[in-house]
C-alpha cells in the first residue's frame, strides 16, 4: 500500500491540487477515508438510471474481461450503478466500500474523479498517487457530470476506473460518447413523457370545471381556473408533494394553499420515474359569498401595513390577517414577468379607485421601477382602498423599492423559520390540525422538525407535514412517515441528543443557507460570508455540515 504524502506532487493539475487543499481542510484523513463513505439503501428507479441503463450495458460488452469498472453517481455523489470487468475488480472494490449507496463525496473520501468532477462541475482524470485517499491510489479514473439537456441541472457523474498500470488516453473520448448518449436519452424521455403528460391534460381539460394543473418534471400546464387559485409557491409545493409518491396511480392529499384556503389534491401519477401527475384541486370547504356589509366597510381611515421577511416564512398570511377590511385582492409581483406592467398596473389602480377593501401588494421587490412609482402615486390618494404591502427583509430591497417600503405607518417583520425554533412544536401542531386532525406528532419527531433549517420556512413545514400525513392518516406520526430528507437531520447535527447552542445552530443555518444559494460553490460562499475559505472548511467540519 503506498504510503500517505503531503501532496499531490509537483506535476500534478492545477485542479487536482486544489482539491488535495480542499480535502484536508475537509479534515478527510488519507488512511481511513474508507470509513467515511456511509453506504445507505437507494432506490435505482429514477430518470437518470432509466437513461443511462443502455449505455451502461453497451460499456459493459465492451469493457467485459478488462480491469475496467463503471460507476454512476447520483446528484448527491451516491453510487447507483456499479460494474466491474473482472471479478478481481469487484473484489477490490468491495474490500474498500465503493458499492452501492456509498457516498463518493469529495469531504468524505477526499481527491477523486466522479466526487471532484461534481464539485467543480467539470470533467476531472485522477490518476493513481493524485488521489487523496491511499486506498484509491492504485487506481485511475476519469468521470464527467452528467447534465439535462432542457433544466442544465446536473443529474450525476459517469466515471470509469482501471487500475492505474491499465490507464488508457482513450478513456476521456469513451466517457464523453457515453455521456453525450446518456443526456440525449434524458432529453427524449423527458419529451415522451411531456406528450404523454399534455395528451392526458387536453383530455380532461374538456370536462373539468375545477382546477386542473399537469405537473411534469420541465412543463406546468393549467387551465383558467388553476391559474386564478395557485401561486408559484403553490405549485412548488405541489411538486414537493409528487416527488415523494413512489407508485402510479390515483393518490389524494390535503394542503392549504398559500391563500390559505385548505383544498384536496387528487392527483393522476403517469410516471414515477420522472415527474408527471395531473392534479386536480378541489376547496376542502364550499366558499362563502361576501356579504354586502363586507363588500361596502369602509372601516378605519386607510393606512399602508409592510409585512417584511423571506419567502414561506408565513408573511402573506401574516397580511392576510392584518388586512383592514374586506374584501381582500391579492396582485403578486411575479405576475409582472409574464403578464407585463401594464396589466398588473392596470388591476391595481381599478381595486385602489374602488376606495373599498385592502389590496395586498405580494412581492413589493419584485415591482419595476415603473410600477413602484404607481404604488407611490396612489398611497398619496384619501379616498383609496387599504394596502398591504409584502416584501423581502427590509435589508435585502433596492433603493427604489426602499423608498415605497417606508411609506408604510406600519412595520411587521418575519424572521425565518429556523431563527424561531421555539415556535415550530407549537405551529407544527396547528398545520397539522388544519391537514388531518386525526392524526398527532410525537416528541421525537418533534425534536427533528426542530432541528432542521427549514430553507423553505413555513410554507417547507406545511408540505412535509401533509407528506406525513398522507403516510399515516391518523394516530402518532412518527420519523419514519417524514420524508427522506429529514432521516439525516439527527446525524447531521452536532450530537442527536445534545443541545446544540444557539450560536452554532444560527451559524449552522447561514453556511447551510449560502451552499445551497450558490449550488455548492465553496468559494463563492466564502467571499458571500466575508471569509476565506479556510475558515469556511473548518467551520463546516466543526459543524458537521457533510451534505447540503
Amino acid at each position: 500500500m503506498p504510503t500517505s504524502t503531503s501532496s499531490p506532487g509537483p506535476s500534478a493539475p492545477e485542479r487536482i491540487a486544489a482539491s488535495w487543499h480542499r480535502s484536508r481542510l475537509a479534515g478527510v484523513d488519507p488512511v481511513r477515508a474508507h470509513g467515511s463513505l456511509s453506504p445507505v439503501d437507494i432506490d435505482p428507479r429514477g430518470s437518470l438510471y432509466e437513461a443511462a441503463g443502455p449505455v451502461l450495458n453497451e460499456l459493459a460488452e465492451n469493457l467485459d474481461g478488462t480491469t475496467y469498472a463503471t460507476v454512476l453517481v447520483d446528484r448527491d455523489c451516491r453510487i447507483v450503478h456499479r460494474w466491474c470487468g473482472r471479478v478481481q475488480v469487484a473484489r477490490a472494490f468491495d474490500g474498500l466500500g465503493v458499492d452501492l449507496g456509498a457516498s463518493l463525496l469529495e469531504e468524505r473520501l477526499g481527491t477523486n474523479a466522479p466526487g471532484t468532477a461534481l464539485e467543480t462541475r467539470l470533467p476531472v482524470q485522477v490518476h493513481g498517487p493524485e488521489h487523496f485517499a491511499e486506498m484509491l491510489r492504485e487506481f485511475s479514473c476519469f468521470a464527467m457530470p452528467i447534465r439535462h439537456p432542457v433544466t442544465h441541472r446536473i443529474e450525476g457523474v459517469l466515471d470509469i476506473t482501471s487500475l492505474a498500470s491499465d490507464a488508457n488516453p482513450l478513456l476521456r473520448p469513451v466517457v464523453q460518447r457515453a455521456v453525450t448518449d446518456i443526456q440525449r436519452r434524458l432529453q427524449d424521455g423527458s419529451r415522451t413523457t411531456d406528450k404523454q403528460l399534455l395528451l392526458a391534460f387536453h383530455e380532461a381539460v374538456v370536462s373539468c370545471r375545477g382546477a386542473l394543473v399537469a405537473v411534469g418534471e420541465n412543463l406546468t400546464v393549467s387551465n383558467q381556473t388553476a391559474q386564478d387559485t395557485l401561486t408559484g409557491a403553490d405549485i412548488a409545493v405541489l411538486r414537493i408533494l409528487l416527488q415523494d409518491v413512489h407508485l402510479p396511480g390515483a393518490t389524494v392529499m390535503d394542503m392549504n394553499l398559500e391563500s390559505g384556503e385548505a383544498v384536496h389534491v387528487r392527483a393522476d401519477v403517469l410516471d414515477t420515474r420522472r415527474l408527471a401527475a395531473l392534479v386536480r384541486i378541489e376547496p376542502r370547504e364550499p366558499r362563502r359569498g361576501l356579504s354586502v356589509s363586507a363588500l361596502t366597510e369602509t372601516a378605519r381611515e386607510p393606512g399602508t401595513i409592510l409585512v417584511a421577511g423571506p419567502p414561506g416564512s408565513g408573511r402573506t398570511s401574516l397580511a392576510r390577517e392584518l388586512a383592514p377590511s374586506s374584501p381582500i385582492t391579492l396582485l403578486t409581483g411575479a405576475t409582472t414577468v409574464l403578464e407585463g406592467d401594464g396589466n398588473w398596473a392596470k388591476q391595481f389602480r381599478r381595486r385602489m379607485a374602488a376606495g373599498v377593501g385592502t389590496v395586498i401588494i405580494d412581492g413589493l421587490e419584485l415591482l419595476s421601477d415603473a410600477l413602484l412609482g404607481v404604488v407611490a402615486d396612489a398611497l398619496e390618494s384619501p379616498t383609496r382602498a387599504h394596502v398591504v404591502m409584502v416584501s423581502a427583509p427590509l435589508t435585502e430591497l433596492s433603493e427604489h423599492t426602499a423608498a415605497v417600503a417606508a411609506l408604510a405607518s406600519r412595520v411587521e417583520e418575519k424572521l425565518p423559520l429556523a431563527a424561531r425554533r421555539d415556535e415550530i412544536p407549537g405551529l407544527a401542531r396547528e398545520l397539522l390540525s388544519g391537514i388531518n386532525p386525526d392524526a398527532f406528532l410525537t416528541p421525537g419527531v418533534e425534536r427533528i422538525l426542530v432541528e432542521h433549517r427549514w430553507p423553505g420556512n413555513v410554507r417547507e413545514l406545511r408540505a412535509v407535514l401533509a407528506h406525513a400525513a398522507a403516510r399515516r392518516r391518523f394516530g402518532a406520526i412518527v420519523p419514519a412517515d417524514l420524508p427522506p430528507k429529514l432521516g439525516s437531520v439527527l446525524g447531521s447535527v452536532p450530537g442527536p441528543r445534545a443541545a446544540v447552542r444557539p450560536l452554532d445552530q444560527a451559524e449552522r443555518d447561514v453556511i447551510l443557507h449560502e451552499l445551497i444559494k450558490h449550488d455548492g460553490n465553496k468559494a463563492a460562499v466564502a467571499r458571500e460570508l466575508g471569509i476565506s475559505r479556510t475558515t469556511l472548511y473548518a467551520r463546516m467540519r466543526a459543524l458537521r455540515i457533510s451534505t447540503y
